[in-house]
């Protein structure tokens, strides 16, 4: 008899309608979609959504789709229940389970993007890539009532390559993660897991990247800022001149200089439209830009717009 599974995910990410797609893939039936309000289908993942999203596919073939605004009312833990599953799967979900709810089937799962107890949280992938991270992945882990801390299943690693961004490191890591799902379902179906408790050492846990963590700080160091801006390209910006300024490239500029950061220091010379910014180290070479209001455009053109001249301060 095929595993009876309820399906939690965000139809805006890649991440989770591709693991979707993947479980439909598996030898189980999937009873149910849980999605969440439209509202909060955010994502780091720019990976373009292929199609119209899980929730979309599930009600094209019959499956309940469920949205709602928190997973531990008496309603949808009652509605779940009447689905007799013998497992939930979770994959880029953005609430916890609460211990109701989690009481429902036999297990319950969770594929998270990052090699637990590090990075616990919510976009785990775009923090590793932030702080520089050599190595980065996936853990599938039994889920409880605290924020990713359940025993471990499954964990596959990869390792960071040069000029990575959030979108290309996704992508990599789930060609290695969707074959886990229906080995999962194969082990639960056969009792051959294998869990193991996370360790204590090493645990990290983040929250929801703010704007204000796009920022740039020109008191940085150059190959830092260089790398938040190609992690997750046209999300970093600043401030100038009473316009946000989203950064679309980055390339640390070698030659010396002594300016104070955030000194313009170039204005597109030589025939370049890039311009080179003084940091807390080094220089930060930027060659297009777009504007809060307007489109993209080279960055010496933007900033001329602006009324910026070589020595402002941005």
């Amino acid at each position: 008899m095929s595993l009876r599974v309820v399906f939690f995910g965000n139809s805006e990410g890649a991440f989770s309608n591709r693991h979707f797609q993947a479980l439909l893939a598996s030898p189980c039936r999937v009873v149910g979609a849980v999605d969440v309000p439209p509202a909060r289908r955010v994502s780091t993942n720019l990976s373009p959504v292929r199609g119209s999203g899980f929730a979309e596919e599930a009600r094209r073939q019959g499956i309940p789709v469920f949205e709602p605004a928190g997973p531990d009312t008496p309603e949808f833990v009652n509605a779940v229940r009447a689905l007799c599953p013998d497992l939930f799967l979770a994959a880029g979900y953005l609430s916890l389970l609460g211990a109701e709810l989690l009481a429902v089937p036999r297990l319950a799962v969770n594929f998270h993007a990052s090699l637990l107890p590090a990075y616990r949280g919510k976009h785990p992938l775009f923090w590793a890539l932030r702080n520089g991270e050599r190595r980065a992945g996936l853990t599938v882990h039994l889920m409880d009532t605290g924020f990713d801390t359940g025993d471990i299943l499954y964990q596959v690693s990869v390792r960071v390559r040069p000029d990575e961004t959030v979108a290309g490191l996704y992508d990599r890591i789930m060609a290695r993660s969707l074959p886990l799902v229906s080995r999962l379902i194969s082990d639960v179906e056969q009792g051959s897991l294998r869990p193991r408790p996370q360790p204590d050492r090493g645990a990290s846990h983040y929250s929801s990247v703010r704007e204000e963590d796009l920022r740039l700080d020109w008191s940085r160091p150059a190959g830092e800022l260089r790398r938040w801006i190609r992690l997750s390209p046209g999300q970093c910006f600043h401030p100038i001149a009473g316009t946000k300024v989203y950064f679309l490239d980055a390339e640390v500029d070698r030659r010396p200089g002594s300016a104070p950061p955030g000194t313009l220091v170039e204005l597109g010379k030589l025939g370049r439209e890039s311009v080179s910014i003084a940091t807390g180290k080094g220089a930060l070479r930027v060659g297009k830009v777009r504007m809060s209001r307007g489109g993209e455009r080279g960055a010496a053109e933007a900033l001329r717009e602006l009324g910026l001249k070589e020595g402002a301060a941005l």
